[in-house]
């Protein structure tokens, strides 16, 4: 008798969150939130995207790493010349509150994301579960804030999961090394727009006022600025080293400012 087809870690949980994630998407749009949907659904492809391509790919990963500093340039960025100024120009006060929650917010994901208390091969791959935890964060952000500022337009919400593509690309690799399955990708590829759904059902009931849309902004500009910079950490872009040449470790952060200084020009 044939032994049964063996699942490896990660496949059943990645299959059924992505059934949950249909259906969430699904109802958000039905409820009218639309770009909150469609930057779940960018958000879903980009990881989908770069977790295929590390999957099946060998050799050196400093290009992905490289753009891992682009993305945190422009998310750095994005805080600084957008948000923090329409949070500040509401109410100054209520913004640096949010901003400093921003910061604590950001903080706890990333020791969540570190801290390793979860059972060595469990899903396949602890990386699995830190970035799904940052998956998370990320959904309550873009839920929160296009459920007070709905005017935003979708390039703010890309640029918040802009990261997502080299961070499937390196945790894909790391499934592959483990014998993890390719669709275990799909829990932090989906988190972002199941969390992105409530918290925008749960911020939308709030009346809107000044004082909530500058805490908002203000809480999104502090978690952007730390995202940012992990993203730009020196153990980021092109597996910088304290012998890496200067400009290989700052040159795609500039990149990402700039291209973000570039839209914000374009768009307005």
């Amino acid at each position: 008798m044939a032994d049964a087809p063996v699942d490896r870690p990660g496949r059943s949980a990645g299959y059924t969150i992505a059934a949950v994630f249909i259906v969430a998407v699904g109802f958000t749009v039905h409820t009218g939130y639309t770009k909150v949907a469609s930057i779940a659904l960018i958000a879903c492809v980009a990881m989908l995207a770069g977790g295929v391509l590390g999957y099946r790919t060998q050799g050196t990963s400093a290009f992905w790493q490289a753009l891992d500093g682009v993305a945190g340039g422009a998310m750095i960025a994005a805080a600084c010349i957008l948000l923090l100024p329409k949070a500040v120009s509401l109410d100054a006060g209520l913004a640096g509150v949010g901003v400093s929650f921003g910061l604590l917010f950001g903080l706890a994901l990333h020791r969540a994301c570190r801290f390793q208390a979860w059972r060595p091969g469990a899903l396949g791959e602890s990386s699995l579960l830190a970035l799904t935890v940052h998956s998370a964060g990320a959904g309550v952000v873009i839920g929160m804030l296009y459920a007070q500022t709905p005017s935003l337009g979708l390039w703010v919400g890309s640029v918040i999961v802009a990261h997502k593509f080299p961070a499937g690309y390196a945790v894909a690799r790391r499934l592959r090394a483990n014998d993890g399955a390719l669709a275990g990708i799909l829990l932090p590829a989906c988190a972002v727009g199941i969390v992105a759904v409530l918290a925008a059902m749960t911020t939308g009931v709030l009346p809107p006022s000044v004082g909530v849309g500058a805490v908002a902004q203000g809480l999104a500009a502090g978690v952007f600025l730390h995202v940012g910079l992990e993203c730009v950490a020196l153990e980021g872009p092109a597996s910088a080293s304290p012998d890496t040449p200067g400009w290989h470790i700052w040159l795609p952060v500039a990149i990402g400012i700039l291209l973000m200084l570039g839209l914000k020009l374009l768009l307005g």
